[in-house]
């Protein structure tokens, strides 16, 4: 399989090829009719995931994290606390990091990103979203809300991924109002770049949690968590409707690679021109929780 991903970094305004998590396990389950098969029929399933999440959580799975720490290039000068205090592989997956690691942008025209992670951006063709390469899907496949989905057409579609070596706790993205927490029970297909012919199954099918933010800057936006392969749970601090602030802890995903959707309304944000620009490309820019991405057009 060609396992050279292409990314760009915002950061350092180059591009980079993403090394790929359990990348043999992924060259069987993708690569192979049979494989395949066990995707479809066994590991999407989320006792599968359970059973893996509960193995990553026994103190024997310590001993990972310092090869992962090495060969996924992550900064533990970073972390809350030090990787000889973590009690599982799952307590470092689900670190905290320290306040400055990922300042929070307080302009409040400006859309900060709510988590760590590879940004692509699809436009809403009226009811579609049309992915450069894959099937197109609608925003009421998404939503499973036909109502809901038409206050989006021709708006925009952020679809954040996140690798397992990324930062796995994510915020609010504006000041505003939440609703309550309507999740969605489903299946847990993959979000690996190995896996990326099966973004549509994993956006339309897999376990969703979504809120609608009525946010101050940007109007009403919905924030979508999706569950990923080997995602047990999806933790949100409050599932009720509760005022939020700009850049406070929304939740975070538990073990495995998980995905964060952004459905904007047509008109009220303009997104930075390199995300657009790499976004028609099929590239995926690589951002940071609380980064500028675009701008308000109000």
């Amino acid at each position: 399989m060609n396992h050279n991903i292409r990314l760009y970094n915002r950061a350092t305004g180059s591009f980079e090829s993403e090394v790929v998590f359990e990348q043999r396990f992924m060259d069987v389950v993708y690569g192979t009719r049979f494989g395949r098969f066990l995707e479809r029929h066994v590991i999407s399933k989320p006792l599968f995931s359970m059973i893996y999440g509960v193995i990553q959580s026994l103190p024997s799975s310590k001993k990972k994290i310092r090869e992962f720490v090495d060969s996924h290039d992550v900064d533990d000068s970073e972390f809350e606390k030090s990787i000889t205090e973590f009690s599982s592989f799952n307590d470092f997956f689900t670190r905290k990091l320290v306040p400055e690691a990922r300042p929070i942008n307080q302009n409040p025209k400006n859309l900060i990103s709510p988590c760590d992670g590879r940004l692509l951006k699809y436009s809403i063709r009226k009811s579609s979203i049309i992915p450069v390469k894959g099937i197109p899907f609608t925003v009421e496949e998404l939503l499973g809300n036909s109502t809901l989905a038409e206050q989006y057409h021709d708006g925009q579609c952020l679809v954040f991924r996140l690798a397992p070596a990324d930062y796995h706790r994510f915020c609010f993205i504006d000041n505003g109002t939440k609703s309550a927490v309507q999740r969605t029970s489903g299946l847990l297909h993959s979000v690996s770049p190995l896996s990326l012919t099966q973004m549509v199954p994993a956006l339309t099918e897999n376990v969703r949690e979504m809120t609608v933010l009525n946010t101050q800057n940007f109007g009403d936006v919905i924030h979508i968590d999706v569950g990923a392969l080997v995602v047990g749970k999806i933790v949100q601090h409050e599932r009720d409707s509760v005022a939020v602030t700009r850049g406070q802890e929304k939740g975070y995903f538990k073990f495995g690679g998980s995905t964060i959707i952004i459905l904007l309304k047509a008109g009220c944000v303009e997104l930075d021109a390199d995300i657009v620009e790499n976004s028609e490309k099929g590239i995926e820019s690589i951002v940071k929780m609380g980064e500028v991405i675009g701008s308000s057009s109000g």
